[in-house]
């Protein structure tokens, strides 16, 4: 298991501060290709966000079932092989959410 600790791959960082259009969800920044590039996740807004990553921009809209992000938090995520593309939807608000690609843990 790997302990270091999360390395930001430079202008990597995606800031979401409205929900995702349908079927326009927007790519990760400097995303290398393959399975297992790790984001940080961090919700910088009030209210919780729903987040989803797919591998197409006509991706469906996060809903109830999809990762919750409490307002506040900050999560590692480990993306499968093709997950190029993000969704989020705040609940009952805009959310405000930043998506930095990298690795480490």
């Amino acid at each position: 298991m790997n302990h270091d600790p999360f390395r930001p791959t430079p202008f990597s960082t995606l800031r979401l501060s409205a929900n995702t259009v349908a079927n326009a969800a927007p790519t990760l920044p400097n995303l290398p290709h393959g399975g297992g590039t790790q984001v940080r996740l961090w919700n910088r807004g009030t209210v919780a966000a729903r987040i989803e990553f797919g591998s197409k921009a006509t991706m469906a809209l996060p809903d109830a079932t999809s990762m919750a992000l409490p307002a506040g938090a900050v999560e590692i995520r480990t993306l499968q092989q093709g997950e190029r593309f993000v969704a989020v939807l705040g609940d009952g608000a805009a959310p405000d959410v930043e998506i930095t690609v990298g690795g480490g843990f």
